[in-house]
């Protein structure tokens, strides 16, 4: 079997264990496996391109520092969450930038674009309101990193709409499932504990990664399609 099979076999692997573990608080285990879930991603992201795109590998770094940090459960975590999840947010919004190139604008997409950006302004403001009386500037943290958030979930839904493919379909699964691994967050740790919720927060990250790493291997292959 190669390589890159038995690196994705073991990210499922993993993601099951990691989504027990954090299920049934085993902290040991969540710790490892969690740990684990983007080296063995990355291993599969080698093994299927020819050439590694700087940017798809800041991506992954940037989450993999973001994770290392959420492991150890600290105090105020999301103060040092922001930082590098917001980087992989800018790194996600260049790559979507770099696609914008290759779409040309369609009037028949306006209606949907409006109707997403109204629903993505909508939300940023709702979940921005839950952090109005808190404390260290945290409302202004979450509301930058909504942003970033939100223009990156935007460019992917222009990117989709205007042209529906393989690797654009992995795009809109990776962007959902960030978005709602962000809001169930936030409403699992600021508004109501649920184990329900942040089990729903810790599935949808993990694979988010999974989904951004399809999307750019597809990405790869339908352009070597069209040389």
């Amino acid at each position: 079997m190669k390589i890159d099979k038995l690196a994705l076999y073991g990210y499922l692997t993993l993601c099951v264990v990691a989504i027990l573990a954090n299920y049934f608080d085993s902290y040991g285990i969540k710790l490892i496996s969690k740990s684990l879930l983007i080296p063995v991603l990355f291993f599969y992201y080698i093994g299927n391109v020819e050439k590694l795109d700087v940017l798809a590998c800041l991506y992954l770094f940037f989450n993999f520092c973001g994770d290392s940090v959420g492991v150890f459960e600290l105090d105020n975590e999301v103060n040092y969450l922001i930082i590098p999840f917001f980087c992989s947010n800018i790194v996600l919004i260049l790559i979507l930038l770099k696609k914008l190139k290759d779409l040309k604008f369609s009037i028949y997409s306006l209606i949907p674009i409006v109707i997403i950006i109204l629903f993505l302004i909508f939300l940023w403001f709702e979940v921005v309101d839950i952090f109005t009386f808190s404390q260290n500037n945290l409302q202004l943290k979450i509301g930058i990193y909504g942003i970033s958030l939100i223009v990156a979930a935007f460019l992917a839904a222009y990117v989709v709409v205007n042209k529906v493919n393989t690797p654009n379909l992995y795009l809109l699964f990776c962007v959902t499932c960030l978005l709602i691994s962000d809001l169930f967050y936030i409403l699992y740790n600021f508004q109501v504990k649920l184990v329900v919720l942040d089990s729903i927060h810790f599935s949808c990250q993990i694979f988010s990664y999974l989904f951004f790493v399809k999307f750019m291997i597809s990405k790869e292959e339908l352009n070597s399609i069209n040389l």
